[in-house]
C-alpha cells in the first residue's frame, strides 16, 4: 500500500512490519539490529527511491485485492490510519487490507517477479513471515492470507497462515526488548550487514580526531588488511582466467 506523508512520519520512531523481520533476522535485503538502532537513534536513515518493481506492486494492488474477493467471496477494507498496539504506541504497521466481517482475519498483497517465483514453491518465503506476524501482534487478527499476482505468467494464488499467541508473544518480547537498546543508546553488535548505516555516522565524524587502537582493533585492522589482499589476488586471478575465455572465443 501506499502510505501519506504523515504515515511516514509516524514510521521514523516505530517498529512496522519490515523493521520486524530485522529484529527477528529475517530480511533479505541489507540492515541488521545495528543498522536499524543506528536510524532509531536519529544517526542514520533508511530512506529508499521507490524502484518500478515497488511501483508496481502499488500500481496491481487494488487488481491484487479484486482477485482475492472474487475468489474467497470475503469483503476487504483499507486502513488509512496507522495501527498501533494497544500497550505499546511505537508498534506500529500499516497492513493491505483487513477482512470485513473476519475479526481475525487480515490479507497482505504480493506482486511477485518471475526470479522469485521459485522463494514461493513451499508456500510463503520465510522473508515475508515476520511482516505479518509483526500485524497479527499489533491487530490481534491470527489469519492471514497472502495474495499474490505472478507476473511473468498471469498467475493468482492464495496462501493461508495461522499465528499462535506464543508466536506473537515472543516477536513482542523481542521488539520490546530492541525499543528498550534505542532508548538506552545502547548499540548493538555491528555485522558485515551495519555498512550503509556506518558509512552514514562517519559523514559526521570529526575528521580530525584520533583514536588509540587497542589489541582488538589493532588486530582487525590487521585481518583486514590481509583480508584484502587475498580478495585482490583471487580477483585478479578471476579476471586473468575470464580473459583467457574471451580470448579463446574471439
Amino acid at each position: 500500500m501506499t502510505l501519506s506523508k504523515k504515515q511516514i512520519e509516524e514510521r521514523v520512531g516505530a517498529i512496522t512490519g519490515t523493521r520486524a523481520a530485522i529484529i527477528e533476522g529475517t530480511n533479505r535485503f541489507d540492515g541488521d539490529l545495528y543498522s536499524l538502532w543506528s536510524v532509531m537513534t536519529g544517526r542514520s536513515n533508511d530512506k529508499i527511491t521507490p524502484s518500478l518493481m515497488m511501483r508496481l506492486g502499488h500500481y496491481t494492488e487494488p487488481g491484487n485485492v479484486a482477485e482475492y474477493e472474487l475468489k474467497t467471496g470475503r469483503k476487504c477494507r483499507q486502513v488509512h490510519r496507522t495501527i498501533r498496539h494497544k500497550k505499546h504506541d511505537r508498534l506500529r504497521g500499516h497492513p493491505d487490507r483487513l477482512i470485513i466481517g473476519d475479526k481475525n482475519r487480515g490479507l497482505e498483497c504480493k506482486a511477485v517477479f518471475q526470479r522469485s517465483e521459485s522463494d514461493w514453491d513451499n508456500g510463503v518465503p520465510y522473508y515475508y513471515l515476520s511482516q505479518v506476524k509483526h500485524y497479527a501482534m499489533i491487530t490481534g487478527r491470527m489469519k492471514w492470507d497472502f495474495s499474490v499476482l505472478f507476473l511473468a505468467y498471469g498467475r493468482h494464488e492464495i496462501y493461508e497462515l495461522e499465528f499462535t499467541k506464543q508466536d506473537t508473544d515472543e516477536l513482542l518480547e523481542k521488539e520490546v526488548a530492541f525499543l528498550k537498546m534505542v532508548d538506552e543508546d545502547t548499540a548493538p553488535e555491528v555485522t558485515a550487514r551495519s555498512t550503509d548505516a556506518l558509512k552514514q555516522e562517519w559523514k559526521t565524524t570529526n575528521p580530525e580526531a584520533i583514536k588509540v587502537a587497542d589489541e582488538q582493533i589493532a588486530n582487525r585492522v590487521q585481518s583486514r588488511q590481509s583480508y584484502k589482499e587475498m580478495h585482490e589476488g583471487v580477483k585478479a586471478q578471476l579476471d586473468l582466467h575470464e580473459n583467457k575465455i574471451r580470448q579463446f572465443m574471439e
